[in-house]
């Protein structure tokens, strides 16, 4: 008896740790290829490995996404969800309320990233806490920080052009966020709404005279054309400011205050993580940038052309790039 038990013991314990070291099936759903989204899913891969799950290894990933095309969103999802994965990672605002409604009889767990604002797009009912199996990461803004900045960079703005995504939920909470504090900084919204990329040079067009700068509110469409956006300011003379670092990298942009895509999304893979150790989403507050952790930066050839000099307010940030 007692060897038959042995024996049945030992078997027990292989099938547990066999069962145990089983990688996680983890799929990603995003919402289009750009450099910031492509840096938050590294992100998120990072934050994963991190937490012990390590691509090959901890984890397996299938990564798909819809190229910015809004009607391929629930195609998508039926199809990574009919997989049975142990957790979905959403990409974007679009995909990550779409999957929120589409998929409300899952089992499995949800991970947004990275997003504007989870709260005004209803992933997640506050700040204080996760929904029932969905939470995440935003790139939410300090919009009072992010003024104050541009002030100092620009002290003679007072009419702040917002160049803004009308069917994106994440670029209009954008927009309400800066809304709510321009005037504590004396500063004027002038709301500029693109419903096609094609209209982007028309758009900014329509802004010169009636604004000191223009942003550029994140979101996957107007950054894929900020090529346009940057020529059309650059013949006026008016200044593009930005919450993405790489548009003044890539000498689109005057200057960027912002939240790493990369960070939200590394706090988006430690989140994961400890969903897949078996916390509950809905205890997990989802991830938001304190001011302290947003990045300035300021293209000083940008500077030169548009016949500004860098303020002594500035002088010591050590965040101009030529």
């Amino acid at each position: 008896m007692s060897k038959r038990f042995g024996l049945a013991a030992v078997i027990l314990l292989a099938a547990v740790m066999t069962a145990t070291a089983a990688p996680k099936r983890v799929v990603i759903a995003g919402w289009g290829p750009h450099p910031t989204l492509d840096a938050s899913i590294a992100g998120f891969k990072k934050g994963l490995a991190d937490e012990g799950f390590a691509e090959g290894s901890g984890v397996v990933f299938e990564e798909t996404n819809v190229n910015f095309d809004a009607s391929l969103i629930p195609q998508m999802l039926t199809r990574l969800a009919g997989g049975g994965p142990d957790l979905m990672a959403t990409v974007a605002t679009p995909v990550s309320v779409s999957a929120k409604n589409q998929l409300r009889t899952r089992t499995f767990p949800i991970v947004f990233f990275p997003i504007a604002d989870p709260v005004h797009a209803k992933l997640v009912p506050s700040w204080t806490a996760g929904d029932r199996l969905i939470t995440g990461s935003s790139v939410a803004l300090d919009y009072d920080a992010l003024l104050a900045f541009f002030k100092k960079l620009l002290p003679d703005m007072k009419r702040l052009g917002l160049l803004y995504d009308t069917g994106d939920d994440s670029s209009k909470a954008a927009v309400d966020g800066f809304e709510a504090v321009a005037g504590k900084q004396g500063i004027a919204v002038v709301r500029v709404g693109v419903d096609n990329p094609n209209e982007l040079p028309q758009r900014v067009q329509s802004a010169v005279g009636r604004v000191d700068a223009l942003f550029t509110v994140a979101s996957g469409r107007i950054q894929q054309g900020m090529a346009a956006v940057s020529a059309t300011a650059e013949r006026a003379k008016l200044p593009i400011l930005t919450s993405i670092p790489q548009a003044v990298q890539q000498n689109y942009a005057l200057a960027a205050f912002s939240v790493s895509f990369e960070q939200s999304g590394e706090a988006a893979g430690h989140i994961a993580g400890r969903i897949l150790k078996g916390e509950d989403p809905a205890n997990i507050p989802p991830y938001r940038a304190t001011a302290a952790e947003h990045r300035p930066v300021i293209n000083s050839a940008k500077l030169k052309a548009l016949g500004l000099s860098l303020p002594p307010d500035l002088a010591g940030c050590k965040c101009t790039i030529n």
